[in-house]
């Protein structure tokens, strides 16, 4: 008796930490990727995933399934039919996933996440529009114009190969950049060229500390894109 209540217990606890799905229910998600200055933007595989969180003996753990697969048109729109996830905390939406079929290096990998769960109401998900570029070799000047006795110690923060877009019942969370690169410029040098790969169109982020027996002076600053590369002046 013991034995089959465990078995019974066990069964309960496996059940429960799986995604499950509506029967016979289809959902479309719908979204729009907007190329810089119109740039013709290839048919990228577009992926939905489905993100469910479980307790199971003796820890939580995370599931994550494919529930749909499309490409972009030529306009740069995707629509995705899906099966209906039941019990997911969120869904995901990743363009020109690594590995996937029609994947492009030329391109960067978009995801977008923490797409609220579907309300089995409205058959048809929403995702705001997602702006991108193709990949684009470039640098960052960095020019001494003052400050001629302190050490500049700075990080750069940028989006390359991969870019990650969260949403928050909806609305775009402040943007999170996936790659950083570090470095100082003594008093002894006056320039410093870095160079960078970045997606075309998008801002970079420099955060900086002067420093001269001390730090005197931080600070941080978005730097626009720009065809000719990025300057940052101190």
């Amino acid at each position: 008796m013991r034995r089959n209540l465990l078995v019974f217990i066990i069964g309960i606890i496996v059940c429960s930490c799986e995604l499950t799905y509506e029967d016979n229910t289809r959902l479309l998600v719908d979204g729009q990727v907007i190329s810089f200055e119109s740039t013709v933007i290839p048919e990228l595989p577009v992926d939905v995933y489905a993100l469910g969180t479980f307790t199971s003996f003796p820890s939580r753990r995370e599931q994550v399934a494919l529930i749909g697969e499309s490409k972009l048109r030529s306009d740069g729109q995707y629509q995705v039919i899906t099966i209906s996830p039941e019990n997911s905390d969120f869904i995901s939406v990743a363009i020109n996933d690594i590995g996937k079929n029609g994947y492009n290096a030329f391109w960067p990998t978009v995801e977008i996440n923490g797409l609220q769960p579907f309300s089995l109401e409205n058959f048809k998900y929403k995702v705001p529009d997602i702006a991108i570029g193709p990949l684009e070799d470039t640098s960052l000047l960095i020019n001494r114009v003052a400050n001629m006795q302190d050490t500049l110690s700075y990080g750069i923060s940028y989006n390359s190969t991969l870019k990650e877009v969260n949403l928050n019942f909806g609305e775009f969370e402040e943007e999170v950049f996936q790659r950083q690169l570090f470095g100082e410029l003594y008093p002894s040098d006056m320039t410093r060229e870095v160079p960078l790969r970045v997606i075309q169109g998008e801002s970079i982020k420099i955060s900086y500390s002067l420093i001269n027996n001390g730090i005197v002076g931080r600070g941080e600053i978005k730097i626009q894109y720009n065809t000719d590369g990025y300057t940052f002046d101190f």
